[in-house]
């Protein structure tokens, strides 16, 4: 049986780490209420690795998950938030997206790249475009 000592060091060489992080629901058409009924499951029942409160006057899941970089342990979170609630977390709490700085796949670019997809999936949708439309514009414009 493996010791905690050997699973750090196995995920260590399989390239897990661990992150924290802040995700809101801050949307393109307004600010949600705190009290949205939206927010009820979520705040009862969390994520796993994650707890609900605020961050200034947004709604906030504090979280810190597992995963070979940050978009990877990100993903997973906004997926279960968005299957028990429906809602869609938009936000990492990143203030200066136009401040770069090419740290990295943990840094602060990953944080700015990550908020930037969770902010277009959101804004996106309120025009007509879906998740296919989003993937197939970054194969095309990005290659």
């Amino acid at each position: 049986m493996a010791t905690q000592d050997t699973k750090e060091r196995e995920d260590a060489v399989e390239g897990v780490n661990r992150y924290q992080f802040n995700l809101l629901h801050c949307l393109a058409e307004g600010l949600p209420d705190l009290h949205d009924p939206r927010y009820d499951s979520l705040k009862a029942a969390p994520p796993p690795g994650c707890s609900a409160g605020r961050y200034g006057d947004f709604f906030c899941l504090r979280c810190e998950r597992e995963g070979l970089n940050l978009l990877d342990a990100v993903a997973p979170v906004c997926a279960e938030v968005r299957a028990a609630s429906g809602v869609l977390m938009t936000d990492l709490g990143v203030e200066g997206l136009w401040e770069w700085k090419a740290d990295g796949r943990d840094g602060r670019g990953a944080t700015v790249v990550a908020q930037l997809l969770l902010m277009a999936a959101e804004r996106a949708s309120l025009i007509g475009y879906g998740v296919d439309d989003l993937v197939r514009f970054l194969r095309t414009a990005a290659g």
